[in-house]
Protein backbone atom coordinates (compact mmCIF):
# COMPACT_ATOMS: atom_id res chain seq x y z
CA UNK A 1 0.00 0.00 0.00
CA UNK A 2 1.27 3.20 -0.86
CA UNK A 3 1.73 5.87 1.64
CA UNK A 4 -0.13 9.13 1.15
CA UNK A 5 2.87 10.48 3.17
CA UNK A 6 6.05 9.47 0.82
CA UNK A 7 5.94 12.65 -1.14
CA UNK A 8 8.43 10.63 -4.00
CA UNK A 9 7.27 9.41 -7.17
CA UNK A 10 7.24 5.62 -7.55
CA UNK A 11 8.00 5.13 -10.97
CA UNK A 12 7.85 1.12 -10.96
CA UNK A 13 3.96 1.95 -9.89
CA UNK A 14 3.55 4.34 -12.38
CA UNK A 15 5.20 2.23 -15.21
CA UNK A 16 2.79 -0.30 -14.22
CA UNK A 17 -0.30 1.70 -14.14
CA UNK A 18 0.42 2.87 -17.80
CA UNK A 19 0.71 -0.62 -18.73
CA UNK A 20 -2.48 -2.07 -17.47
CA UNK A 21 -4.58 1.25 -18.58
CA UNK A 22 -6.57 0.18 -21.85
CA UNK A 23 -6.29 3.31 -24.02
CA UNK A 24 -2.94 3.09 -26.48
CA UNK A 25 0.02 5.45 -24.42
CA UNK A 26 3.08 6.42 -26.52
CA UNK A 27 5.62 8.91 -25.24
CA UNK A 28 7.96 10.41 -27.72
CA UNK A 29 11.53 12.33 -27.33
CA UNK A 30 12.38 15.71 -28.30
CA UNK A 31 15.42 16.81 -29.87
CA UNK A 32 15.16 19.53 -32.59
CA UNK A 33 13.37 17.93 -34.79
CA UNK A 34 14.25 14.39 -34.09
CA UNK A 35 11.55 12.03 -32.63
CA UNK A 36 11.97 8.73 -30.86
CA UNK A 37 10.35 6.21 -29.23
CA UNK A 38 10.82 6.80 -25.39
CA UNK A 39 7.81 4.53 -24.19
CA UNK A 40 5.44 2.51 -25.29
CA UNK A 41 2.55 0.64 -22.88
CA UNK A 42 1.09 -2.89 -23.38
CA UNK A 43 -2.26 -1.23 -25.16
CA UNK A 44 0.27 0.52 -27.64
CA UNK A 45 2.10 -2.84 -28.20
CA UNK A 46 -0.84 -4.71 -29.06
CA UNK A 47 -2.10 -2.12 -30.96
CA UNK A 48 0.55 -0.74 -33.20
CA UNK A 49 3.10 -3.82 -32.91
CA UNK A 50 5.84 -1.51 -31.90
CA UNK A 51 7.38 -2.49 -28.22
CA UNK A 52 10.05 -1.03 -25.48
CA UNK A 53 12.77 -2.10 -27.75
CA UNK A 54 11.70 0.39 -30.50
CA UNK A 55 13.38 2.93 -27.76
CA UNK A 56 16.26 5.43 -28.98
CA UNK A 57 14.33 4.04 -32.82
CA UNK A 58 12.60 6.70 -34.93
CA UNK A 59 9.33 6.20 -36.94
CA UNK A 60 11.36 5.52 -39.80
CA UNK A 61 13.23 3.08 -38.38
CA UNK A 62 10.47 0.83 -36.67
CA UNK A 63 7.26 1.44 -39.47
CA UNK A 64 6.68 1.02 -43.19
CA UNK A 65 7.82 4.30 -45.16
CA UNK A 66 3.83 5.64 -45.91
CA UNK A 67 3.40 4.75 -41.99
CA UNK A 68 6.31 6.28 -40.79
CA UNK A 69 5.51 9.75 -42.76
CA UNK A 70 2.03 10.18 -41.53
CA UNK A 71 3.02 9.64 -38.07
CA UNK A 72 6.27 12.16 -38.87
CA UNK A 73 3.83 14.77 -39.87
CA UNK A 74 1.12 14.78 -37.10
CA UNK A 75 4.17 14.94 -34.70
CA UNK A 76 6.07 17.30 -36.26
CA UNK A 77 2.79 19.89 -36.19
CA UNK A 78 2.74 19.36 -32.60
CA UNK A 79 6.49 20.73 -32.53
CA UNK A 80 5.91 23.27 -34.93
CA UNK A 81 2.53 25.06 -33.26
CA UNK A 82 3.68 24.29 -29.75
CA UNK A 83 0.66 23.14 -28.78
CA UNK A 84 -1.56 20.06 -27.93
CA UNK A 85 -3.28 18.60 -30.87
CA UNK A 86 -6.52 16.41 -31.21
CA UNK A 87 -7.00 14.00 -33.74
CA UNK A 88 -10.76 12.65 -34.22
CA UNK A 89 -11.26 8.90 -34.65
CA UNK A 90 -12.11 6.75 -37.19
CA UNK A 91 -9.67 7.44 -39.63
CA UNK A 92 -7.89 4.66 -41.74
CA UNK A 93 -4.33 4.39 -41.02
CA UNK A 94 -1.31 3.52 -43.62
CA UNK A 95 -1.12 0.22 -41.93
CA UNK A 96 -4.49 -0.63 -42.71
CA UNK A 97 -6.12 -0.24 -38.82
CA UNK A 98 -8.89 2.02 -37.86
CA UNK A 99 -7.07 5.14 -35.80
CA UNK A 100 -9.06 5.66 -32.34
CA UNK A 101 -9.14 8.96 -30.94
CA UNK A 102 -5.73 10.31 -29.96
CA UNK A 103 -4.70 13.38 -28.24
CA UNK A 104 -0.88 14.56 -28.39
CA UNK A 105 0.35 16.89 -25.76
CA UNK A 106 3.87 18.90 -25.68
CA UNK A 107 6.16 18.55 -22.60
CA UNK A 108 8.23 21.09 -21.90
CA UNK A 109 11.30 21.78 -19.32
CA UNK A 110 12.09 24.65 -17.21
CA UNK A 111 14.20 26.48 -20.03
CA UNK A 112 10.47 25.95 -22.30
CA UNK A 113 12.22 23.50 -24.42
CA UNK A 114 10.03 20.69 -25.71
CA UNK A 115 10.91 17.50 -24.60
CA UNK A 116 8.47 14.49 -24.94
CA UNK A 117 5.28 14.38 -26.73
CA UNK A 118 2.86 11.96 -24.60
CA UNK A 119 0.13 10.46 -26.83
CA UNK A 120 -3.18 8.78 -25.31
CA UNK A 121 -4.77 6.81 -27.93
CA UNK A 122 -8.46 5.50 -27.54
CA UNK A 123 -9.04 1.98 -29.36
CA UNK A 124 -12.04 2.26 -30.87
CA UNK A 125 -12.06 -1.42 -32.92
CA UNK A 126 -14.92 -2.83 -30.69
CA UNK A 127 -16.89 0.20 -30.62
CA UNK A 128 -16.93 0.48 -34.40
CA UNK A 129 -17.51 -3.48 -34.80
CA UNK A 130 -20.69 -2.64 -32.79
CA UNK A 131 -21.70 0.49 -34.45
CA UNK A 132 -21.19 -1.10 -37.99
CA UNK A 133 -23.30 -4.19 -36.43
CA UNK A 134 -25.94 -1.43 -35.66
CA UNK A 135 -25.92 0.15 -39.10
CA UNK A 136 -26.28 -3.68 -40.44
CA UNK A 137 -29.60 -4.40 -38.67
CA UNK A 138 -30.66 -0.50 -39.55
CA UNK A 139 -30.42 -0.71 -42.98
CA UNK A 140 -30.87 -4.69 -43.57
CA UNK A 141 -33.72 -7.04 -43.87
CA UNK A 142 -33.94 -9.78 -40.86
CA UNK A 143 -35.33 -12.39 -42.94
CA UNK A 144 -33.88 -12.13 -46.66
CA UNK A 145 -30.54 -10.33 -45.41
CA UNK A 146 -31.63 -8.00 -48.10
CA UNK A 147 -31.65 -4.32 -47.75
CA UNK A 148 -34.54 -2.45 -46.06
CA UNK A 149 -36.81 0.31 -47.26
CA UNK A 150 -35.13 2.68 -44.93
CA UNK A 151 -31.53 2.21 -47.08
CA UNK A 152 -33.96 2.71 -49.82
CA UNK A 153 -35.23 5.53 -49.18
CA UNK A 154 -32.26 7.40 -46.95
CA UNK A 155 -29.01 6.14 -49.23
CA UNK A 156 -30.21 5.88 -52.62
CA UNK A 157 -30.01 8.64 -54.74
CA UNK A 158 -31.03 9.29 -58.89
CA UNK A 159 -31.31 5.86 -59.53
CA UNK A 160 -31.70 5.17 -63.23
CA UNK A 161 -34.66 2.45 -63.00
CA UNK A 162 -36.51 1.04 -60.53
CA UNK A 163 -38.66 -2.22 -60.63
CA UNK A 164 -41.36 -3.27 -57.46
CA UNK A 165 -41.87 -6.76 -57.57
CA UNK A 166 -45.14 -8.07 -56.08
CA UNK A 167 -45.62 -11.88 -55.84
CA UNK A 168 -49.22 -12.99 -57.16
CA UNK A 169 -51.40 -14.96 -54.50
CA UNK A 170 -48.68 -15.08 -51.79
CA UNK A 171 -51.15 -14.29 -49.31
CA UNK A 172 -52.90 -18.36 -50.11
CA UNK A 173 -49.35 -19.62 -49.32
CA UNK A 174 -49.35 -17.89 -45.49
CA UNK A 175 -53.14 -18.67 -45.25
CA UNK A 176 -52.59 -22.63 -45.83
CA UNK A 177 -49.03 -23.39 -45.21
CA UNK A 178 -48.60 -20.75 -42.31
CA UNK A 179 -45.81 -18.13 -42.45
CA UNK A 180 -42.66 -20.09 -41.31
CA UNK A 181 -43.23 -21.47 -45.55
CA UNK A 182 -43.73 -18.72 -46.84
CA UNK A 183 -40.99 -16.55 -45.18
CA UNK A 184 -38.62 -19.77 -46.75
CA UNK A 185 -40.16 -19.20 -50.23
CA UNK A 186 -38.88 -14.83 -49.69
CA UNK A 187 -35.47 -16.05 -48.74
CA UNK A 188 -35.63 -18.34 -51.66
CA UNK A 189 -37.04 -15.06 -53.78
CA UNK A 190 -33.87 -13.23 -52.54
CA UNK A 191 -31.51 -15.67 -53.09
CA UNK A 192 -32.46 -16.03 -57.06
CA UNK A 193 -32.52 -11.98 -56.84
CA UNK A 194 -28.89 -11.88 -55.27
CA UNK A 195 -27.81 -15.21 -57.87
CA UNK A 196 -28.69 -13.42 -61.04
CA UNK A 197 -28.01 -9.51 -60.24
CA UNK A 198 -25.34 -9.68 -57.37
CA UNK A 199 -23.63 -6.37 -57.02
CA UNK A 200 -24.58 -5.07 -60.04
CA UNK A 201 -27.94 -3.70 -58.93
CA UNK A 202 -29.27 -2.63 -55.13
CA UNK A 203 -32.09 -5.18 -53.52
CA UNK A 204 -34.37 -4.12 -51.20
CA UNK A 205 -36.84 -6.19 -49.41
CA UNK A 206 -39.41 -3.43 -49.11
CA UNK A 207 -41.91 -5.49 -46.82
CA UNK A 208 -44.10 -8.23 -46.90
CA UNK A 209 -43.97 -10.04 -50.50
CA UNK A 210 -42.62 -6.84 -52.30
CA UNK A 211 -38.94 -6.84 -53.01
CA UNK A 212 -37.32 -3.67 -54.91
CA UNK A 213 -34.60 -4.19 -57.71
CA UNK A 214 -32.95 -0.81 -58.35
CA UNK A 215 -30.62 0.13 -61.77
CA UNK A 216 -28.23 2.50 -60.81
CA UNK A 217 -25.71 4.13 -63.83
CA UNK A 218 -26.40 2.58 -67.37
CA UNK A 219 -28.56 0.49 -67.26
CA UNK A 220 -29.74 -1.53 -70.53
CA UNK A 221 -33.16 -2.36 -71.64
CA UNK A 222 -35.90 -2.04 -68.52
CA UNK A 223 -37.92 -4.41 -70.96
CA UNK A 224 -34.79 -6.76 -70.75
CA UNK A 225 -34.28 -6.56 -67.41
CA UNK A 226 -37.99 -6.96 -66.47
CA UNK A 227 -37.83 -10.31 -68.40
CA UNK A 228 -34.75 -11.26 -66.77
CA UNK A 229 -36.59 -11.08 -63.34
CA UNK A 230 -39.81 -12.51 -64.61
CA UNK A 231 -37.80 -15.60 -65.73
CA UNK A 232 -36.53 -16.14 -62.03
CA UNK A 233 -40.07 -17.57 -61.56
CA UNK A 234 -39.81 -19.96 -63.98
CA UNK A 235 -38.53 -22.78 -61.59
CA UNK A 236 -40.84 -24.13 -59.14
CA UNK A 237 -40.41 -23.61 -55.70
CA UNK A 238 -40.68 -26.19 -52.76
CA UNK A 239 -43.40 -25.44 -50.42
CA UNK A 240 -43.74 -28.49 -47.88
CA UNK A 241 -41.48 -30.76 -50.56
CA UNK A 242 -43.81 -29.80 -53.22
CA UNK A 243 -42.89 -27.86 -56.19
CA UNK A 244 -45.26 -24.72 -56.55
CA UNK A 245 -45.39 -22.27 -59.10
CA UNK A 246 -45.21 -18.95 -58.27
CA UNK A 247 -45.55 -15.64 -60.74
CA UNK A 248 -44.65 -11.93 -60.27
CA UNK A 249 -46.21 -8.86 -61.44
CA UNK A 250 -43.58 -5.98 -62.01
CA UNK A 251 -43.72 -2.24 -61.72
CA UNK A 252 -41.31 -0.20 -63.77
CA UNK A 253 -40.24 3.59 -62.94
CA UNK A 254 -37.45 5.36 -65.34
CA UNK A 255 -36.18 8.34 -64.16
CA UNK A 256 -37.03 11.29 -66.10
CA UNK A 257 -36.80 14.65 -64.60
CA UNK A 258 -34.37 13.86 -61.19
CA UNK A 259 -37.91 12.36 -59.69
CA UNK A 260 -37.04 11.04 -56.29
CA UNK A 261 -37.11 7.76 -54.90
CA UNK A 262 -40.53 8.51 -53.28
CA UNK A 263 -41.75 9.57 -56.47
CA UNK A 264 -40.26 6.33 -58.54
CA UNK A 265 -41.45 4.28 -55.66
CA UNK A 266 -45.16 6.13 -56.43
CA UNK A 267 -44.72 5.67 -59.67
CA UNK A 268 -44.08 2.21 -59.68
CA UNK A 269 -46.38 1.60 -57.68
CA UNK A 270 -49.20 2.75 -59.79
CA UNK A 271 -47.52 0.83 -62.56
CA UNK A 272 -47.43 -2.44 -60.73
CA UNK A 273 -51.32 -2.09 -60.15
CA UNK A 274 -51.25 -1.16 -63.82
CA UNK A 275 -50.06 -4.80 -64.50
CA UNK A 276 -51.81 -6.85 -61.79
CA UNK A 277 -55.42 -4.96 -63.07
CA UNK A 278 -53.71 -6.39 -66.55
CA UNK A 279 -53.99 -9.96 -65.31
CA UNK A 280 -51.10 -10.13 -63.18
CA UNK A 281 -47.46 -12.14 -64.20
CA UNK A 282 -46.43 -9.07 -66.45
CA UNK A 283 -44.54 -5.83 -65.92
CA UNK A 284 -45.88 -2.33 -66.55
CA UNK A 285 -43.47 0.44 -67.23
CA UNK A 286 -44.84 3.73 -66.06
CA UNK A 287 -45.19 6.65 -68.59
CA UNK A 288 -46.14 10.58 -67.41
CA UNK A 289 -48.32 10.53 -70.44
CA UNK A 290 -50.70 8.27 -69.25
CA UNK A 291 -53.68 8.81 -67.25
CA UNK A 292 -53.53 6.46 -63.63
CA UNK A 293 -56.17 8.68 -62.09
CA UNK A 294 -58.24 5.51 -61.42
CA UNK A 295 -55.05 3.37 -60.09
CA UNK A 296 -54.02 6.34 -57.99
CA UNK A 297 -57.38 6.67 -56.01
CA UNK A 298 -57.39 2.80 -55.47
CA UNK A 299 -54.03 2.58 -54.10
CA UNK A 300 -54.52 5.66 -51.90
CA UNK A 301 -57.87 3.89 -51.34
CA UNK A 302 -55.58 1.04 -49.84
CA UNK A 303 -52.83 2.86 -48.04
CA UNK A 304 -55.35 5.41 -46.24
CA UNK A 305 -57.36 1.98 -44.55
CA UNK A 306 -54.44 1.92 -42.74
CA UNK A 307 -52.86 4.96 -42.61
CA UNK A 308 -54.35 5.56 -39.11
CA UNK A 309 -52.69 2.20 -37.32
CA UNK A 310 -49.13 3.32 -39.01
CA UNK A 311 -49.33 6.58 -37.43
CA UNK A 312 -49.03 8.29 -40.86
CA UNK A 313 -51.26 10.66 -40.39
CA UNK A 314 -50.28 14.01 -38.52
CA UNK A 315 -51.73 18.04 -38.00
CA UNK A 316 -50.29 20.92 -38.66
CA UNK A 317 -51.48 24.06 -37.48
CA UNK A 318 -51.81 27.52 -38.90
CA UNK A 319 -52.11 30.38 -36.19
CA UNK A 320 -55.16 32.69 -36.25
CA UNK A 321 -53.99 36.48 -35.10
CA UNK A 322 -56.14 38.88 -33.52
CA UNK A 323 -54.15 42.55 -35.04
CA UNK A 324 -55.92 44.84 -33.10
CA UNK A 325 -54.98 42.74 -29.80
CA UNK A 326 -51.79 41.75 -31.27
CA UNK A 327 -52.06 38.45 -30.36
CA UNK A 328 -52.82 34.49 -31.13
CA UNK A 329 -56.68 33.74 -30.76
CA UNK A 330 -56.42 30.27 -32.10
CA UNK A 331 -55.34 27.81 -34.82
CA UNK A 332 -56.41 26.00 -37.88
CA UNK A 333 -55.86 22.00 -37.75
CA UNK A 334 -54.50 20.96 -40.86
CA UNK A 335 -54.17 17.01 -41.87
CA UNK A 336 -51.18 16.10 -43.87
CA UNK A 337 -50.60 12.45 -44.55
CA UNK A 338 -46.96 11.03 -44.77
CA UNK A 339 -47.15 7.61 -46.50
CA UNK A 340 -44.48 4.94 -46.00
CA UNK A 341 -44.52 4.12 -49.53
CA UNK A 342 -45.73 7.26 -51.60
CA UNK A 343 -44.01 9.95 -49.04
CA UNK A 344 -45.99 13.32 -48.52
CA UNK A 345 -49.35 12.96 -49.94
CA UNK A 346 -50.95 16.36 -50.58
CA UNK A 347 -54.46 16.84 -49.15
CA UNK A 348 -56.18 17.63 -52.35
CA UNK A 349 -54.96 14.20 -53.94
CA UNK A 350 -56.37 12.13 -50.62
CA UNK A 351 -59.33 13.83 -49.34
CA UNK A 352 -61.47 13.24 -52.25
CA UNK A 353 -60.68 9.76 -52.06
CA UNK A 354 -61.44 9.79 -48.54
CA UNK A 355 -64.76 11.51 -48.90
CA UNK A 356 -65.57 9.01 -51.73
CA UNK A 357 -64.96 5.96 -49.86
CA UNK A 358 -66.09 6.67 -46.58
CA UNK A 359 -62.58 6.74 -44.70
CA UNK A 360 -63.16 10.54 -44.17
CA UNK A 361 -65.24 8.93 -41.20
CA UNK A 362 -62.48 7.37 -38.62
CA UNK A 363 -59.96 9.83 -40.46
CA UNK A 364 -62.55 13.04 -38.91
CA UNK A 365 -63.04 11.69 -35.60
CA UNK A 366 -58.65 11.03 -35.40
CA UNK A 367 -58.31 14.72 -36.46
CA UNK A 368 -60.76 15.73 -33.78
CA UNK A 369 -59.29 13.41 -31.19
CA UNK A 370 -55.71 14.71 -32.11
CA UNK A 371 -56.88 18.50 -32.15
CA UNK A 372 -58.14 17.67 -28.52
CA UNK A 373 -54.70 16.50 -27.19
CA UNK A 374 -52.71 19.16 -28.99
CA UNK A 375 -55.25 22.05 -27.34
CA UNK A 376 -54.32 21.05 -23.93
CA UNK A 377 -50.65 21.71 -24.72
CA UNK A 378 -51.49 24.96 -27.01
CA UNK A 379 -53.59 26.49 -24.28
CA UNK A 380 -50.61 26.46 -22.13
CA UNK A 381 -48.11 28.57 -24.69
CA UNK A 382 -51.15 30.99 -25.86
CA UNK A 383 -53.85 31.11 -22.71
CA UNK A 384 -56.99 29.19 -22.11
CA UNK A 385 -59.06 30.91 -24.65
CA UNK A 386 -57.53 29.52 -27.62
CA UNK A 387 -59.60 27.82 -29.88
CA UNK A 388 -58.50 24.74 -32.70
CA UNK A 389 -60.56 25.14 -35.93
CA UNK A 390 -61.59 22.11 -37.42
CA UNK A 391 -62.70 21.17 -41.27
CA UNK A 392 -65.67 19.52 -40.88
CA UNK A 393 -67.17 17.43 -44.65
CA UNK A 394 -70.55 17.06 -46.00
CA UNK A 395 -70.00 13.09 -44.89
CA UNK A 396 -68.91 13.71 -41.57
CA UNK A 397 -72.23 16.23 -41.42
CA UNK A 398 -74.19 13.69 -42.48
CA UNK A 399 -73.36 11.02 -39.98
CA UNK A 400 -76.45 10.47 -37.79
CA UNK A 401 -74.46 9.85 -35.02
CA UNK A 402 -72.03 12.87 -35.95
CA UNK A 403 -72.57 15.06 -32.79
CA UNK A 404 -72.73 12.27 -30.03
CA UNK A 405 -69.63 10.77 -31.59
CA UNK A 406 -68.14 14.47 -31.13
CA UNK A 407 -69.29 15.42 -27.48
CA UNK A 408 -67.85 11.72 -26.47
CA UNK A 409 -64.48 12.15 -27.89
CA UNK A 410 -64.34 15.74 -26.29
CA UNK A 411 -65.50 14.31 -23.11
CA UNK A 412 -62.86 11.82 -23.46
CA UNK A 413 -60.10 14.22 -23.72
CA UNK A 414 -61.43 16.60 -21.11
CA UNK A 415 -61.82 19.56 -23.61
CA UNK A 416 -64.83 22.17 -23.28
CA UNK A 417 -66.86 22.32 -26.87
CA UNK A 418 -66.72 25.83 -26.62
CA UNK A 419 -62.82 25.89 -27.45
CA UNK A 420 -63.67 24.20 -30.70
CA UNK A 421 -64.15 25.45 -34.37
CA UNK A 422 -65.73 23.64 -37.05
CA UNK A 423 -65.57 25.06 -40.52
CA UNK A 424 -67.51 23.74 -42.92
CA UNK A 425 -68.05 25.29 -46.63
CA UNK A 426 -71.14 26.08 -48.90
CA UNK A 427 -70.48 23.13 -50.40
CA UNK A 428 -71.30 20.96 -47.32
CA UNK A 429 -74.84 21.84 -47.40
CA UNK A 430 -75.63 21.77 -51.21
CA UNK A 431 -77.35 18.19 -50.94
CA UNK A 432 -79.49 18.48 -47.53
CA UNK A 433 -79.76 21.71 -46.37
CA UNK A 434 -82.52 20.89 -43.84
CA UNK A 435 -80.61 18.50 -41.96
CA UNK A 436 -77.40 20.46 -42.27
CA UNK A 437 -79.28 22.78 -40.43
CA UNK A 438 -80.66 20.64 -37.80
CA UNK A 439 -77.12 19.55 -37.00
CA UNK A 440 -75.41 22.51 -36.90
CA UNK A 441 -77.83 23.73 -34.35
CA UNK A 442 -76.98 21.06 -32.20
CA UNK A 443 -73.47 21.88 -32.68
CA UNK A 444 -73.85 25.64 -31.64
CA UNK A 445 -76.35 24.64 -28.38
CA UNK A 446 -73.49 22.25 -27.21
CA UNK A 447 -71.06 25.17 -27.37
CA UNK A 448 -69.04 25.00 -30.50
CA UNK A 449 -68.40 27.34 -33.18
CA UNK A 450 -69.50 27.00 -36.82
CA UNK A 451 -67.67 28.95 -39.24
CA UNK A 452 -68.36 29.50 -42.57
CA UNK A 453 -64.97 29.15 -44.87
CA UNK A 454 -63.81 30.04 -48.25
CA UNK A 455 -66.61 32.94 -48.07
CA UNK A 456 -67.49 34.68 -51.94
CA UNK A 457 -66.25 31.48 -53.66
CA UNK A 458 -69.28 29.71 -54.19
CA UNK A 459 -72.65 31.47 -56.14
CA UNK A 460 -75.14 32.08 -53.31
CA UNK A 461 -72.87 32.52 -50.48
CA UNK A 462 -75.00 35.59 -49.29
CA UNK A 463 -77.83 33.60 -49.06
CA UNK A 464 -75.78 30.98 -46.64
CA UNK A 465 -75.20 33.88 -44.31
CA UNK A 466 -79.06 33.71 -43.35
CA UNK A 467 -80.10 30.08 -43.55
CA UNK A 468 -76.82 28.81 -42.06
CA UNK A 469 -76.28 29.04 -38.05
CA UNK A 470 -72.92 30.08 -38.14
CA UNK A 471 -70.40 32.55 -35.68
CA UNK A 472 -67.84 33.66 -38.13
CA UNK A 473 -66.89 34.29 -41.77
CA UNK A 474 -63.60 33.19 -43.34
CA UNK A 475 -62.96 35.34 -46.18
CA UNK A 476 -61.67 33.68 -49.36
CA UNK A 477 -57.62 34.55 -50.36
CA UNK A 478 -58.69 35.67 -53.94
CA UNK A 479 -60.42 38.71 -52.13
CA UNK A 480 -57.06 39.38 -49.76
CA UNK A 481 -54.54 39.02 -53.31
CA UNK A 482 -56.67 41.84 -55.17
CA UNK A 483 -56.58 43.88 -52.05
CA UNK A 484 -60.23 45.44 -52.76
CA UNK A 485 -60.81 47.59 -49.84
CA UNK A 486 -64.07 48.89 -50.72
CA UNK A 487 -65.17 44.91 -51.15
CA UNK A 488 -63.77 43.81 -48.21
CA UNK A 489 -65.04 46.38 -46.56
CA UNK A 490 -68.02 45.84 -47.49
CA UNK A 491 -67.82 42.27 -46.24
CA UNK A 492 -67.06 43.41 -43.14
CA UNK A 493 -69.63 46.06 -42.25
CA UNK A 494 -72.20 43.17 -43.21
CA UNK A 495 -70.59 40.68 -40.85
CA UNK A 496 -70.73 43.38 -38.24
CA UNK A 497 -74.46 43.59 -39.06
CA UNK A 498 -74.96 40.10 -38.55
CA UNK A 499 -73.24 39.86 -35.99
CA UNK A 500 -70.50 37.27 -37.13
CA UNK A 501 -66.78 37.74 -36.42
CA UNK A 502 -64.52 37.75 -39.63
CA UNK A 503 -61.00 35.83 -40.25
CA UNK A 504 -59.33 36.47 -43.39
CA UNK A 505 -57.10 34.28 -44.95
CA UNK A 506 -54.02 33.86 -47.29
CA UNK A 507 -52.57 37.18 -45.39
CA UNK A 508 -48.67 37.02 -47.29
CA UNK A 509 -47.78 40.77 -46.87
CA UNK A 510 -46.74 43.61 -44.37
CA UNK A 511 -49.73 45.84 -46.68
CA UNK A 512 -51.95 43.25 -46.48
CA UNK A 513 -51.62 43.01 -42.95
CA UNK A 514 -51.87 46.90 -42.26
CA UNK A 515 -55.14 46.39 -44.51
CA UNK A 516 -56.78 44.59 -42.63
CA UNK A 517 -55.53 45.54 -38.90
CA UNK A 518 -56.75 49.39 -40.33
CA UNK A 519 -59.90 47.45 -41.14
CA UNK A 520 -60.39 46.15 -37.54
CA UNK A 521 -60.45 42.75 -38.93
CA UNK A 522 -61.24 40.11 -35.68
CA UNK A 523 -58.55 37.81 -37.53
CA UNK A 524 -55.89 36.72 -39.98
CA UNK A 525 -54.14 33.85 -40.87
CA UNK A 526 -51.58 33.17 -43.62
CA UNK A 527 -48.02 32.77 -44.44
CA UNK A 528 -47.09 36.17 -42.93
CA UNK A 529 -48.15 34.86 -39.88
CA UNK A 530 -46.84 31.30 -39.61
CA UNK A 531 -46.23 28.58 -42.57
CA UNK A 532 -48.29 25.78 -41.17
CA UNK A 533 -46.48 23.53 -38.94
CA UNK A 534 -46.55 20.95 -35.62
CA UNK A 535 -47.31 22.39 -32.54
CA UNK A 536 -43.84 21.99 -31.11
CA UNK A 537 -42.58 24.25 -33.87
CA UNK A 538 -45.21 26.67 -33.45
CA UNK A 539 -43.63 30.52 -33.00
CA UNK A 540 -43.68 30.87 -29.05
CA UNK A 541 -44.07 34.93 -28.66
CA UNK A 542 -45.24 35.72 -32.09
CA UNK A 543 -44.23 39.86 -33.30
CA UNK A 544 -45.92 40.59 -36.31
CA UNK A 545 -43.27 42.70 -37.96
CA UNK A 546 -42.76 44.68 -41.09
Amino acid sequence: MINPTNRLLDIKTLLSMMDNMEDSIYIMSVDGSDIKYYYVNRAATKFSGITMDAVGLTFFDTNTSQMANYLHKKYTRVVTERRTIKYEDGVMLPNGKLNGESVLTPIFNESGDMEFIVTVTRDITERKQHENLLYHYAYHDDLSKLYNRRFLLEHVHNPAIIYLLDLDYFKNINDIFGHAVGDTVLVEVANRLVEKFGAAYILVRLGGDEFVVVAMGEPGSAEATADQINQLFVAPFTVNDHPMKLSVSIGVAQIVNNETIQTLLKQADIALYKAKGAGRKRFHIYEASSKYDHVENFIHELALSSAIEKEELHLHYQLIYNPVREEVIGAEALLRWNSANMGMIQPNDFIPVAEDTGLIIPIGYWVIRQACKDWHLLKAEYGPQFKISVNISRIQLNEPLFVDQMLQILEEEHVDPRVMELEITESTTMHSMEDVQQTLRRLRAEGFTIALDDFGTGYSSLSMLTLLPIDKLKIDRSFIWDMNVSLISAILAMAHALNLQVIAEGIETYEQYKMLKEMNCWGIQGYYINKPAQYEWLPKQLVVKK
